[in-house]
């Protein structure tokens, strides 16, 4: 009965093959250059940040559609690099079919098991996990390709997000200045290159970084971050009257579920304070700090929450957590890591978890 199941299951995947190797490819339409093609995928991509950014898609939807837009990109460059040899190749792909499917049951005849019981879940060999240094030789490895082509904005996307896991500011920053160096500028990215620069300049932004968020707030009329980043700045500098208007613009931006809503009200009630007397006083620049600080905190837990991140990212959330907020808090937000991690990066939340004396 399974030899029999087992080419049944066969000829009906090679009909599949046969049936989709038959049909001609679509392809480019005439006239396309390699040039336009290549800015139509580009705007493919653009439109897929936007949707992300607007909220229209979620991190798993815009990844998902990344990788369709990549196998398109794929498809696309195999047509037009093929076209004169594509008959003969699809022929000799379906005269070795029937040579594959005799090799395959060949195969398993010799070295197959048919007759063993399936293997419960749990008792199977788990994959192995990505380690810490993998994900150095892998940054490594997209460095030395940089090196030889410094104008792939790719390469540049994507190691600017790992520089900034990683804490080198410094080099996530200059990351950041080749991408808007080779595209466009958008309010994201911008707001990303001055975040660096805050984060590398102990939480202060200089001359470049506040231009950058001036440019992000008049680029784009709803984006958040940027505008969160420039309110605290201008209160922090006793820029008041800006930053009021910016706090309450940006609070009318939310919907009432963001997690930065305490942190932009607590700004609000700070530069009012020193919009109403002039001057923060002696205890009102600790205040602002406190705003400031808390809203380093949101802005890292909005984006675990979305976008989901590393186990030290959980481990620094729960740590500044138990510091501002108290073991409920924190204690929440290590049950939140906990369901987004998996494999050896939950296992060590866990461990961390209960030296915190979070959980047993």
């Amino acid at each position: 009965m399974f030899w029999i199941l087992a080419i049944l299951l066969v000829l009906a995947s090679l009909g599949v093959l046969a049936m989709g190797l038959r049909a001609a490819p679509p392809s480019t339409p005439a006239g396309e250059s390699p040039d336009a093609a290549r800015a139509f995928f580009r705007d493919q991509l653009e439109g897929i940040e936007r949707d992300l950014e607007a909220g229209r898609l979620s991190a798993d939807e815009a990844t998902a559609a990344r990788a369709e837009l990549a196998r398109e990109v794929i498809l696309h460059e195999k047509e037009g690099g093929g076209k004169k040899g594509g008959l003969s190749g699809r022929a000799v792909m379906l005269a070795t079919l029937p040579v594959v499917a005799a090799v395959s049951l060949g195969l398993y005849a010799w070295i197959g098991r048919a007759d063993l019981p399936a293997l419960p879940l749990a008792e199977r060999e788990q994959p192995a996990q990505i380690s810490a240094s993998d994900i150095e030789a892998a940054v490594a490895t997209v460095e030395a390709q940089m090196e030889q082509t410094p104008d792939d904005v790719r390469g540049w996307l994507v190691l600017a997000p790992i520089y900034m896991e990683q804490g080198r500011f410094a080099e996530a920053a200059n990351a950041w200045r080749r991408v808007l160096a080779l595209e466009p500028p958008t309010a994201d990215r911008e707001t990303n290159l001055a975040e660096a620069l805050i984060l590398g300049n102990d939480g202060v932004a200089d001359a470049e970084a506040m231009t950058l968020l001036r440019n992000a707030v008049d680029a784009d009329p709803i984006h958040v971050r940027s505008r969160f980043y420039l309110a605290g700045q201008l209160t922090q500098t006793g820029q008041y009257q800006d930053a009021v208007a910016l706090w309450e613009e940006l609070l009318g931006l939310a919907t009432g579920e963001e997690a930065w809503i305490d942190t932009a009200r607590s700004g609000l009630v700070a530069a009012q304070a020193g919009l109403e007397s002039g001057t923060l006083g002696d205890s009102e620049p600790d205040a602002t700090m406190d705003v400031m600080i808390r809203g380093m905190v949101d802005g890292l837990a909005a984006r675990l929450y979305d976008e989901g991140g590393s186990a030290d990212e959980w481990m620094q959330l729960v740590r500044s957590r138990i510091e501002l907020d108290g073991e409920d808090a924190a204690r929440a937000d290590l049950e939140r890591g906990l369901a987004a991690l998996s494999g050896q990066d939950r296992l060590a939340l866990e461990d961390f978890g209960r030296e915190a004396g979070l959980m047993e």
